[in-house]
Formats: structure tokens, C-alpha cells, sequence
């Protein structure tokens, strides 16, 4: 009896694990017909192409859902052209995923040999252009690239941290005052002594990256436009916040042949060429 127990217990296990084993295969069986990808979704690519971001996600229509890896569709999107930052990827069941996506936006070039890299306010490198006579771009001069790779982050040369800190920081404050299209240089040669030249052909001396709104709502001003009204050559002074200074180009013809001081009614006379705004 105890032998004949225990067989039929043993037949009674194996019978069951059968059954499980056929219930677990029915199961995946039926999650793979029912969990399809029917639909796929992409909000905020106003400008993008959709089916771009949908190609370059991975997910085809029919992929099991269950099966799709967020953090691999985002690595896959944000490293392809044209390399947008994804905000979320949502999955309703059965059928649907959701692509939340933010589009870089070009910022500035910065020439390197032959060539332009075009990036964003971060200093991501959206692309790498031939070298053109005219840009619709700020031209970023005194940037030394050690390294530089389409879809990665600006790698500056040296000790060049500092100054790609400054560059990130002065290029998001251009976009934030949307004021990039005003501007034709940004020159960071020395990034302690920033100066700007705009489309209008006036240099525009920031000094420090510091104050930066206050420094660049000079441009958005009547003091800005009272400069362009005098339509001459010069610089524009906005190294100290709250002041803004013309100080009008002078030609060599007008300057002292000697190394002499000059005059006391020439020092007048050259202060009052200064047009001073304060805030």
C-alpha cells in the first residue's frame, strides 16, 4: 500500500506540473496576441519628423508591450539624429505607448578647420556643417575643441572647462532673452572679458558673465537704439550692470601723434562723445 501511495502521489505531481506548464505557455501564449504595439504616439516634435523618432525608438507594431525596455527606447531615441531629449515614454495596455520628447534647438556655431559645429545651449553637438561665408547663428571665436564627436557634448582642449561653463551660460542666456538672432559673434577669447558683436555692427562689451540679464537687456533697451540712431562705429559698455556707455570708435587720424597727455578741453570733448545710460 505504501509503495502503490507513493507512485500514484509521484503521477499526481508530474500530472500537475504538465498542467502548469501547459497553463504557463497558454498564458504567454495570449499575452503575445493581446499585448501587441497597435499605436505609437509622439508629442512635442513640432518640428521633428515623427516617424524619425518612432524609427529610431526600436518599437515596431506587433512587439510584445510587455516586453519593451524604457530606458533602452530613450538611449536609442537620444542618440540618433536629430537627437532629441526625451521627457517620458508612457505604455497604456494593451496597445499604446506614448513618446514625450523635447527638440534641441540650435544655438551656435563654433568654427573648428574647416567646418562648423552647430549646437544647442548646452553645448551638445547637433551637427557638423561645411564652413559657409553667412550663418543665421552666433559664430562662438576663442574656443579651443580637443574632441568632438556628432550627438555627444563639446569636449573643449586644455583647461578649457571654465570657459565651456561660461559658453553654456552665455548661450542659454542669448536664448533665454531670445536675442540669438541679433547676434553675429560671441567672442570668448577671454571669458572674463566677453564681448559680443551684434548683426548691427556695434561690439557690445559684457565683461564678466555675471548680471547676465541685466548686461543683455541693454540690447531690448532705447539706449540700444538710441546707439544705432547715431550710426557710427563704436562700442557698447555694459561690463558694469545698471550702466550702459557708448564710447564712439576713434580714428587714427583723430588720435595724438605723441605719447603726451592730452589737453584738458580734449578730455572734455572726448567725454562728451560718450552717450552714458543708467538704470
Amino acid at each position: 500500500m505504501g509503495k502503490a501511495g507513493a507512485g500514484s502521489g509521484t503521477r499526481r505531481g508530474i500530472l500537475m506540473f504538465l498542467v502548469l506548464l501547459i497553463c504557463l505557455a497558454a498564458i504567454v501564449l495570449i499575452g503575445t496576441e493581446l499585448f501587441q504595439v497597435e499605436n505609437i504616439s509622439v508629442t512635442g516634435s513640432a518640428a521633428l519628423d515623427e516617424g524619425v523618432i518612432i524609427s529610431t525608438s526600436g518599437i515596431s507594431y506587433g512587439d510584445n508591450i510587455l516586453q519593451i525596455s524604457k530606458d533602452q527606447v530613450k538611449k536609442r531615441i537620444e542618440s540618433n539624429p536629430p537627437f532629441p531629449i526625451v521627457e517620458g515614454i508612457s505604455i497604456t495596455l494593451p496597445h499604446d505607448v506614448h513618446i514625450m520628447v523635447t527638440e534641441r534647438v540650435p544655438a551656435a556655431v563654433i568654427p573648428y578647420l574647416s567646418s562648423h559645429i552647430l549646437v544647442d545651449s548646452s553645448g551638445f553637438i547637433l551637427d557638423i556643417l561645411k564652413q559657409a561665408q553667412q550663418t543665421i547663428y552666433p559664430v562662438v571665436e576663442g574656443v579651443s575643441i580637443s574632441k568632438l564627436t556628432k550627438g555627444t557634448t563639446l569636449e573643449p582642449a586644455g583647461e578649457g572647462s571654465y570657459q565651456q561653463k561660461i559658453l553654456v551660460r552665455m548661450l542659454q542666456a542669448l536664448e533665454e532673452w531670445d536675442i540669438n538672432q541679433m547676434i553675429q559673434t560671441l567672442d570668448l577669447d577671454n571669458p572674463d572679458d566677453i564681448v559680443l558683436i551684434t548683426r548691427d555692427g556695434i561690439r557690445v562689451k559684457l565683461g564678466q558673465a555675471v548680471e547676465l540679464d541685466r548686461k543683455l537687456g541693454w540690447l531690448q533697451s532705447a539706449a540700444y537704439t538710441e546707439v544705432l540712431q547715431r550710426d557710427e562705429a563704436g562700442v557698447f559698455d555694459v561690463s558694469v550692470p545698471g550702466k550702459a556707455i557708448f564710447h564712439p570708435q576713434t580714428s587714427s587720424a583723430d588720435q595724438e601723434e605723441d605719447s603726451g597727455e592730452p589737453a584738458d578741453d580734449e578730455d572734455e570733448d572726448s567725454e562728451s562723445d560718450e552717450n552714458e545710460v543708467t538704470g
